[in-house]
């Protein structure tokens, strides 16, 4: 069959949808499981990583901030730490560039990323079986609804659970879609387990599945196809690295 627009013209043809994919949470328990600590990225010796933390705690205090107090000498001094910290700074495409010739990705990750002060972040132990499991807080900064988990946050967290246990399966890939299942609300300021583990490879396509609880609760739950982009992301890292 075949759509004609309104008014007459070319007829288009209807693209059915994939179907729906089906989770299987038993897999995605998020009692703890004895895993082992993945991704983690010792202190660094400049101590940006410690900046980074305070920068955070003031993200974090900012967000719908009130305050008994005159905040003008206060934004007067994180005004001065922000020119001297630009004054010092590499260009934007010099960070760019150390970054992929150092693969040094983890690190600036939005969700696990040390250096990255949007990351929450969550720390991930990887199971006997495969499966990424971390545990969260998040703050007022991730708030969508009321009391809620902004649901974009929500799908951040399964491209990179759902992403990293690809990786370290050893078979790993680009995003094609990520299908999320919205099941109640993902609540904010309370601890959340998010869960992912990788499910099938075939040929250069891969599928990931994933879930968020707060205790018993299902919040959500996700499944992701990632093809393997062949040379294409080793061209771009060197082209990055290159400037």
């Amino acid at each position: 069959m075949a759509d004609r627009p309104p008014g007459g013209g070319v007829e288009q043809p209807v693209v059915p949808r994939r179907a729906r994919p089906v989770v299987d949470t038993g897999p995605l328990d998020p009692s703890p499981g004895g895993g082992a600590r993945i991704d983690e990225v010792d202190d660094d010796e400049a101590g940006l990583y410690a900046l980074v933390e305070q920068v955070r705690r003031i993200r974090a205090l900012t967000t719908g901030g009130l305050f008994d107090t005159d905040l003008a000498p206060l934004t007067d001094r994180v005004r001065e730490v922000a020119d001297r910290l630009e004054a010092a700074s590499a260009s934007t495409e010099r960070r760019q560039a150390v970054t992929w010739s150092s693969g040094d990705y983890v690190t600036n990750c939005p969700v696990v990323g040390r250096s990255n002060v949007l990351a929450p972040p969550v720390d991930f132990d990887i199971l006997e079986d495969g499966t990424l499991r971390g545990e969260a807080t998040l703050g007022l900064e991730y708030q969508g609804p009321p009391g809620c988990v902004h649901g974009g946050v929500v799908s951040l967290l399964f491209d990179v659970v759902l992403g990293r246990a690809n990786f370290h399966t050893g078979v790993t890939g680009m995003t094609v879609y990520l299908d999320v299942d919205y099941r109640s609300p993902t609540p904010v300021l309370e601890p959340i387990v998010v869960t992912g583990r990788q499910v099938r490879v075939e040929g250069r396509k891969i599928w990931a599945q994933g879930a968020i609880h707060a205790g018993d609760r299902v919040c959500a739950t996700a499944e992701g196809m990632f093809v393997d982009p062949g040379g294409l992301l080793l061209e771009n890292m060197r082209r990055l690295a290159e400037g």
